[in-house]
């Protein structure tokens, strides 16, 4: 296989290659079905592939699809890795978790939520307390998710967001839209009210396969942010604390964190590798997402608000229905040969350095 064709056009195949060529190499795979269906009726699965020892202290766990459709660009990082022999750059006391589609519905949905239009990224906090309020995002919550499509094709909803960028700033802006919010459901960036179907499986699975690991490193692909092409990693530790220095110390000035506004994201309430130590409290745990990014950021957020306002308002046997699913995978995943050469690339060398880290602190 080529690197072109490690990546897929969507989640049945992505699924079917991914599930190839852990066959052909021999690669243990788990599956774990999503309550929900696909378009076209048909079963969807979180599946899990299992390289190196069980019993290994030093392991690598790598999450595609937690925003669905940018799983398109990890689950083709994830196929080509464990084409390519992932297991034999494994040192002996070394594990790597493969986590292919951890949001299954919203990969094959073309969506970036999940089947309770929950933003996965967002659900990973304490749901038996009251959830922070995002008072800026009730201000701007017609703007940000118009429930008619006129207000995003006219560009009013933008004027409002752009007045508020005015009087506030574009971090505050950035902040107040994409931080996360828990009021309203049919909203952008939406946390949920309880521990979603992904949710729980990512924790099930990483209780199980992860055992008695000391060492875990977390690396979570996502698309969207930054210039075209580069590979931010994003962590959200603070400047100074360990997990950030161990991150630095692995990738160098490619890493920034969410705490002082130097990273493409914004800093998230309940981001899922922010849960990771959580779920390790043995381990040390240094998590961090590989952000790649695609096409200018109001490019993305105006395909996002046309996505979420087809789901919710305009349905699927809409005229436009067909030209906002396209328009959502192109932003999310480009598709050219260029960019996939080069994500291929810059992911690979953060997996070596990854494992490279994990082995100096074994030692």
């Amino acid at each position: 296989m080529t690197v072109k064709s490690y990546f897929s056009s969507d989640y049945n195949e992505a699924r079917e290659k991914f599930i190839n060529v852990c066959c052909a190499s021999s690669v243990e795979v788990e599956s774990h079905q999503n309550p929900s269906m696909g378009p076209d009726g048909e079963k969807l699965y979180t599946d899990v592939a299992l390289l190196g020892r069980r019993e290994a202290n030093e392991v690598l766990i790598l999450c595609s699809g937690t925003h669905g459709v940018e799983g398109l660009c990890g689950s083709g990082i994830q196929t080509g890795l464990v084409c390519e022999g992932l297991v034999s750059r494994l040192k002996e006391d070394q594990r790597v978790v493969v986590i292919h589609s951890i949001n299954p519905y919203g990969f094959a949905h073309l969506r970036r939520t999940n089947e309770d239009n929950v933003d996965l990224n967002r659900n990973f906090v304490d749901h038996s307390t009251s959830h922070r309020n995002n008072h800026n995002y009730d201000v701007l919550a017609s703007a940000i998710a118009p429930e008619t499509y006129w207000h995003i094709a006219s560009g009013s909803s933008l004027f409002r967001l752009w007045l508020y960028q005015l009087t506030r700033g574009k971090a505050a802006l950035q902040a107040a839209i994409s931080s996360g919010q828990y009021e309203h459901p049919q909203g952008l960036f939406y946390g949920g009210k309880f521990e979603v179907w992904s949710n729980q499986t990512l924790q099930a699975i990483v209780k199980r396969h992860v055992p008695n690991a000391t060492q875990v490193a977390f690396v979570d692909f996502h698309t969207g942010l930054g210039p075209y092409g580069y590979g931010e990693i994003i962590t959200n530790s603070l400047p100074g604390s360990p997990a950030f220095d161990r991150a630095a110390a692995w990738w160098g000035e490619r890493v920034k964190t969410t705490k002082d506004g130097g990273a493409a994201s914004a800093d998230l309430d309940g981001s899922v590798k922010s849960a990771l130590s959580e779920f390790l409290p043995k381990a040390q745990v240094t998590a961090v997402s590989l952000e790649f990014g695609t096409h200018p950021a109001l490019t993305v957020f105006r395909a996002m608000q046309a996505e979420n306002w087809l789901h919710h308002h305009g349905g699927l046997g809409h005229y436009r229905a067909a030209k906002i699913k396209a328009r959502m995978r192109r932003v999310f995943y480009p598709g050219e040969k260029d960019w996939k050469v080069q994500v291929w690339q810059q992911a690979n060398e953060v997996i070596d350095k990854a494992l490279a880290g994990l082995s100096r602190i074994g030692r």
